[in-house]
């Protein structure tokens, strides 16, 4: 299968792109996205199921709850980075072991643990400030874990370099992020309604669990193809690919990102 080109795309190419990278290697994906969901899975079949309000409540006003809270906070943080380092290098046609990504990604954890909870802080508050708000911050703040892995930048300064990527592309950026939700909620739902089928809390866990395996790696792909089809567009990332492959010096828009712009050692496959 041959390796996406790297050029501008539309809201429906991104996700081809996407699937097309996710092809070329189903099993590292699914593999690393297990490893990071298992502690998860762990813990809430250690939850158990609440059957009554009573017992509802009494997970939620127990340390049961603050434990799942933190156990999804840390593994969707820790997945996002490592699938938006891998297939980066892969987009860029360069081979980099996964064991190395999540090196790098738990490297980079904390950065991305801290910004992934400011970003969905704001998401919420957009929620209840009539919906729109909350689609604005979503878009704005497309690129803040693409800002840390790929350009090592901290909390405040991946949400200014999201913001200037975003810039005349936010409708671009919802589209390809909305259309990804959609199918993560299609897989996700029709996983979980076999599961409910069964009678089984347990069953229905895992066929959930095994959803989120399946479709999660499908968000960091896509943001981190957003975020090179932002560069594209704004910066001329690919001439400066095409540059660097003819092993000419490439300006770089130190205006944008400074010295932290990927710049490649080679670009073959693109």
């Amino acid at each position: 299968m041959s390796r996406p080109q790297l050029r501008a795309r539309s809201a429906t190419e991104i996700v081809d792109a996407a699937f097309q990278l996710y092809r070329r290697d189903p099993m590292t994906y699914l593999l690393l996205s297990a490893v990071c969901y298992s502690p998860l899975l762990v813990l809430q079949l250690m939850a158990g199921p609440a059957r009554s309000f009573e017992e509802q409540f009494a997970v939620m006003t127990s340390g049961v709850s603050f434990i799942l809270l933190l156990g999804y906070w840390v593994t969707l943080s820790l997945l996002s980075a490592t699938v938006v380092r891998l297939a980066s290098e892969d987009y860029l046609g360069r081979r980099l072991e996964p064991s190395d990504a999540v090196r790098e990604a738990v490297r980079h954890l904390p950065t991305v643990m801290f910004a992934l909870l400011f970003k969905y802080v704001f998401i919420i508050i957009g929620f209840f400030l009539f919906f729109i708000p909350a689609l604005w911050v979503l878009a704005r703040y497309f690129a803040v874990t693409a800002g840390i892995v790929l350009e090592g930048h901290g909390v405040i300064g991946t949400f200014g370099r999201s913001a200037r990527l975003s810039r005349g592309r936010k409708m671009h950026v919802l589209g390809a992020s909305l259309l990804v939700f959609l199918i993560f909620f299609v897989v996700y739902f029709a996983l979980a309604i076999v599961g409910a089928m069964s009678g089984s809390t347990v069953i229905t866990t895992i066929f959930e669990t095994v959803a989120s395996i399946v479709a999660w790696p499908m968000f960091g792909i896509t943001e981190m193809l957003l975020y090179y089809d932002a560069r594209i567009r704004g910066e001329g990332f690919d001439i400066e690919l095409m540059e660097a492959s003819l092993g000419e010096p490439a300006p770089v828009a130190t205006s944008d990102y400074g010295d932290r712009g990927v710049r490649p050692e080679r670009s073959e496959g693109i």
